[in-house]
C-alpha cells in the first residue's frame, strides 16, 4: 500500500504558507478549480517518461527502481495511487505545474495541502 496523494487546482494568495489543512483553503468547500479538460491531462502526463496507458482510462507511470504509480484523471483532480519516493512524486508534480500554475498536493491521510517545498520538507522531517 502506498501513500496515496491528489494534484488538485486552487487558487491562493502569495501570502499562503504551507503545509496547511485543506478545509482552510476550501478543497472540500469547492473552491478548487477543474481541470479545463481531462484529455488534455492524460496527454500531458503520456508526455512524460516513464507513463503508459494503464487499464479504464488510467495512467501508469513507473521510475527507477520500485517506484511507480497510477494517475487517475478527473476534472476535479489527478489521484495518484502513489508509490514512488518524494522526488519522484515532485518530479512529476513540478512537470505538471509548468502546465497547471494553481496545482498543489493534496495529502489524503493528513488532509493537508502542500507546494513543492512543503511537501519536500515534510518528507526529509525525522519521524
Amino acid at each position: 500500500m502506498g501513500y496515496d496523494v491528489e494534484l488538485i487546482q486552487i487558487a491562493v494568495g502569495p501570502e499562503a504558507a504551507f503545509p496547511t489543512a485543506a478545509e482552510d483553503i476550501g478543497r472540500d468547500g469547492g473552491a478548487h478549480e477543474p481541470f479545463a479538460s481531462v484529455d488534455e491531462v492524460r496527454a500531458a502526463l503520456l508526455r512524460l517518461d516513464g507513463t503508459r496507458p494503464g487499464p479504464d482510462k488510467t495512467i501508469d507511470y513507473l521510475g527507477r527502481g520500485l517506484n511507480h504509480a497510477r494517475f487517475h484523471v478527473w476534472l476535479e483532480a489527478i489521484h495518484v495511487d502513489n508509490n514512488l519516493n518524494a522526488a519522484e512524486l515532485l518530479k512529476i508534480y513540478k512537470y505538471l505545474l509548468s502546465r497547471y500554475p494553481l496545482l498543489l498536493i493534496h495529502d489524503l491521510q493528513s488532509g493537508q495541502l502542500h507546494n513543492a517545498a512543503s511537501f519536500a520538507d515534510w518528507w526529509t522531517r525525522p519521524l
